[in-house]
């Protein structure tokens, strides 16, 4: 059920660090470390995916910084934010050429059908229910076109050892949390057809000494080959879907 507060509150945060912070990772809520990890284990897949330039849309975009890497690589890219404060920090940091957007992934105001491929990182866990924002993603997209969109993982183990916590001293959880499988079916329950899942591990800032191991290729290969491992151990994911 959707529930407005959760997100009215997720949208003054990001509203004040747009406005607060300087930094990529501070507006969009990360650690450097954990950006940065973010970063590199997003470019490793995509240049596999090897993918034709074509017209992007970033949505929550926050200060730019995957915006300007599909520029830097010959794509036409929007960045979409509902943070203005956010937006004009993109813009300040960017190439003039890049257009940037104002709106709400609930509510795009743009025409049907009228971008090749929607990334959308680091929203789904301030919104109460991804099934809009989803279905927005798909009507935008053309026939055939694909998304790449990310989610907090529900069945990593330190995280719900630390939600278990949370609810045992009365609080709700801080930010929502998606079961891979049940997102792969509400992306395909709007006409998304999932193309594949990326784990994305992420040591907690105490262990953050292992991130290079958990990065490592023989780790990546045993998390995509045993997806319970993947699940128990993957901060998040990214699940890559197509328009059918």
């Amino acid at each position: 059920m959707k529930d407005a507060g959760f997100e009215r509150r997720w949208r003054q945060r990001f509203l004040e660090r747009g406005a607060n912070l300087e930094d990529d990772a501070g507006i969009a809520g990360w650690t450097h470390s954990g950006l940065h990890s973010r970063v590199r284990q997003f470019e490793r897949l995509w240049r596999r995916a090897d993918l034709e330039p074509g017209r992007w849309l970033d949505v929550g975009c926050g200060a730019g910084t995957y915006t300007r890497m599909l520029h830097a690589q010959g794509h036409g890219v929007w960045g979409l934010d509902y943070s203005t404060p956010s937006l004009q920090k993109a813009r300040d940091r960017s190439d003039p050429a890049i257009p940037w957007l104002a709106a709400d992934i609930n509510h795009l105001p743009l025409a049907d059908a009228a971008f090749d491929g929607v990334l959308c990182f680091g929203v789904m866990q301030a919104l109460s229910d991804p099934t809009p924002a989803l279905a927005e993603i798909r009507r935008v997209l053309r026939p055939g076109g694909e998304a790449w969109v990310d989610a907090l993982n529900l069945r990593c183990l330190p995280t719900a050892v630390r939600e278990w916590r949370r609810s045992r001293r009365g609080r709700p959880p801080h930010l929502r949390y998606d079961d891979p499988q049940g997102f792969r079916a509400a992306a395909e329950a709007v006409g998304l057809r999932p193309e594949a899942l990326y784990w994305l591990p992420l040591a907690p800032g105490r262990l953050a000494r292992l991130q290079p191991l958990l990065e490592n290729r023989g780790t990546r290969g045993f998390l995509q080959a045993v997806p319970a491992a993947g699940a128990w151990l993957s901060h998040s994911f990214i699940l890559r879907v197509r328009r059918v």
